[in-house]
């Protein structure tokens, strides 16, 4: 049994992922450091703090719906006279606009269980229950639009609830079950090799390391399917009860 609480990351979502030039990419889905953010955050904890204690956290993370990327373009400097537009390294301005080019994650959801020590899990179910700063998925323009805590308490066996949560995706059209991917920080099987390796597990200086991708993927009951919006909230609602 692993004890922990479940959240759910749904709406515009931007997890930073590989950049280059003036273009700005968000990775497929939520990274460690920016949930690890998410957590500092409710819990009031200034830039710069020691965050260890997260680092006991261990995240697994179902994904309800994958979304897809959608572009947004950003101007700095556009319609001034030169004199105003953006400075340049050698001491000029430029002239023109400078364009950057973000990719958001959109119409994606993903439910995550964070298990780990029980006076820490205890500690944020608080924080998350009366957040001292607002959360945001990735920037803080990027408000959840739907609850985020999805247990109130701490749960005995945080695992085993992943699998029994709303899924927050349309019903299908055939058949009893759904494929549902899951990411795993631990190997699923002895000596199973990783999917993939990461670059985004948090360190001091606002730096990042790798850490190692488990992908599976398991077959849930249809019935769990319950739509986008009112639907998903009113299936997420009778659960809790």
């Amino acid at each position: 049994m692993s004890p922990g609480l479940l959240l759910h990351l749904s709406g515009l979502q931007f997890w930073g992922g590989p950049q280059g030039g003036n273009t700005r990419t968000s990775h497929p889905h939520p990274t460690r450091s920016g949930i690890t953010g998410l957590l500092a955050a409710a819990q009031g904890r200034p830039r710069g703090s020691d965050l260890t204690d997260l680092d006991t956290l261990t995240h697994t993370l179902r994904v309800d719906r994958p979304g897809q990327l959608l572009l947004d373009f950003h101007t700095v400097g556009g319609g001034y006279p030169k004199h105003l537009t953006a400075a340049t390294a050698a001491g000029g301005h430029r002239g023109n606009a400078l364009i950057y080019k973000d990719w958001y994650l959109h119409d994606a959801a993903f439910t995550v269980a964070l298990t780990g020590p029980a006076p820490l899990i205890e500690d944020l179910t608080q924080a998350l229950q009366k957040p001292v700063y607002p959360p945001h998925l990735g920037r803080r323009s990027c408000r959840p639009d739907t609850p985020l805590l999805l247990t109130p308490t701490p749960v005995h066996d945080a695992l085993s609830a992943l699998d029994q949560l709303p899924l927050h995706r349309t019903p299908p059209r055939t058949g009893d079950t759904v494929p549902v991917t899951y990411l795993h920080e631990h190997p699923p099987a002895p000596g199973a090799p990783p999917t993939r390796i990461l670059d985004d597990a948090p360190r001091p200086g606002r730096t990042f390391t790798t850490r190692p991708i488990w992908e599976t993927t398991r077959h849930l009951p249809a019935s769990l399917c319950h739509g986008h919006g009112t639907g998903y909230l009113n299936a997420l609602t009778q659960h809790r009860t």
